[in-house]
């Protein structure tokens, strides 16, 4: 069985905790093992990358140091014979992020400080796979995760040039590589965006023909809601791909919203686990659909911004809506929401870089009304337009709670509404309360 496995920042974010996934790896017979930075390092480098943008170097100098102690301290702590060895990268890693940082040049040298991360906290893991005495072997991302013009991953590079490295070569080596890293169609170092390393996972692991991806975090599994925020959850054991990436898309943190589609496609399970716990079960995300349940989870996206545009314009028109998206379309602004009436259409957004173009191609079509601060809620389940009832539950669950906008889509997999940031809590509490028997779990 191939197994592709991946380890956010926490999982390899000390000594102790790298030692914890060596003993995973092995024991699960990893092929390919995909790691993110140590926890903290790519916030880190965003401050460095912004210090450096405004030429507060004693910032740059100050984060540099912080993470020469956190590195020195896990090198110290877990490698013994190949100690000096990785302290020398270590220093050839910061000299860079330095020399980039003192001479700025703008974007792409963000990317560039950003990817060190990976590149360090990867090198020192696999040094101490070697002192264990296995066979690891370190590869470079960028140099077979390529990206086009639009950022999309180019697969039949990938597939080709990551099979002949690892399918194609010694069962029993242990393959390490970088999460979240690339490189651009103009041949820079890149990254995949913030949460990226579980998409490369999925993308290395279709590639190589895995049978499973699993992606190792600090919680047991995809929860029901949010622990973080809500009390009593608890772990979905089973969930179908659809279910998985709605959640992820609506904010469940614990998978990056992209993760789920190259898996579906190629049908490779994905399980989520705990590297704290790694005998808990998890959760396994497959195509077997499971309807037992009529609410299954619960997540919310934060971050929401508004846009109504009202016009006796819409009343009996066609064509208007088209004319709406393309605005958001030449911004490359997504759309998450939308609700229409005969006169008003409402949508929401989640990035507002572009929000005043946007607006000022929009007050041609008639009056625009902004709404910042919002979160969208999703009910995720087996919401099925057969079973009367199910709509009752939810909005009886929020009586107490004001509700600025309805969706509930033709899949019948899920509902969401909209609510003030303020009453987000609130709002999932009361769903968690009313919608799941907790006591019972």
């Amino acid at each position: 069985m191939i197994k592709t496995l991946k380890f956010g920042g926490t999982s390899v974010g000390s000594a102790a905790n790298m030692r914890r996934v060596a003993e995973i790896i092995t024991s699960e017979g990893a092929r390919l093992t995909v790691l993110s930075a140590m926890s903290g390092t790519t916030d880190a480098l965003v401050r460095i990358a912004a210090a450096a943008a405004q030429g507060e170097r004693e910032t740059v100098r100050e984060t540099l140091e912080m993470l020469r102690t956190k590195y020195s301290t896990c090198i110290d702590e877990l490698l013994t014979d190949h100690r000096d060895a990785a302290r020398e990268r270590m220093e050839r890693v910061l000299a860079r992020i330095a020399d980039e940082t003192f001479v700025y040049r703008g974007e792409v040298s963000d990317k560039l400080i950003l990817a060190q991360g990976e590149l360090l906290t990867s090198a020192i893991f696999c040094h101490h796979m070697q002192e264990l005495g296995h066979r690891a072997e370190l590869l470079t991302s960028p140099e077979f995760m390529h990206t086009d013009g639009e950022g999309k991953p180019d697969m039949a590079r990938l597939r080709r040039e990551l099979t002949t490295r690892v399918t194609e070569t010694d069962k029993d080596i242990y393959y390490i590589a970088q999460g979240f890293i690339c490189t651009d169609a103009a041949g820079n170092l890149s990254n995949l965006g913030r949460g990226g390393s579980d998409y490369s996972a999925a993308l290395m692991g279709v590639a190589i023909g895995s049978d499973e991806v699993q992606i190792w975090t600090d919680i047991d599994g995809m929860h029901n809601n949010d622990p973080r925020v809500v009390d009593r959850t608890f772990p979905i054991r089973r969930m179908s791909f659809d279910e998985a990436a709605e959640l992820a898309y609506f904010g469940a943190k614990i998978l990056h919203p992209a993760t789920i589609q190259p898996c579906k496609e190629a049908g490779i399970n994905v399980r989520l686990k705990n590297s704290m716990e790694p005998q808990a079960e998890g959760t396994l995300i497959s195509d077997a659909e499971d309807n037992a349940m009529d609410f299954h989870a619960i997540a919310a996206k934060d971050g929401i911004t508004v846009v109504r545009i009202a016009s006796a314009r819409m009343l009996m028109a066609y064509g208007f809506l088209r004319k709406v998206f393309e605005v958001f379309e030449k911004y490359r602004t997504p759309v998450d929401m939308i609700t229409t009436s005969e006169v008003e259409v409402s949508l929401t957004i989640d990035s507002t870089c572009h929000l005043e173009d946007i607006i000022r191609e929009l007050r041609p079509f008639g009056s625009v009304e902004v709404n910042r601060d919002n979160t969208i809620v999703c009910i995720v389940g087996c919401i099925d337009d057969r079973h009367a009832g199910l709509a009752a539950r939810i909005f009886h669950s929020l009586r107490e709670v004001p509700i600025r906008m309805i969706s509930y889509g033709a899949n019948h997999r899920s509902m969401a509404v909209l609510v003030a940031t303020k009453h987000k809590r609130q709002t999932l509490q009361a769903l968690n309360d009313h919608l799941f028997d907790c006591f019972n779990r």
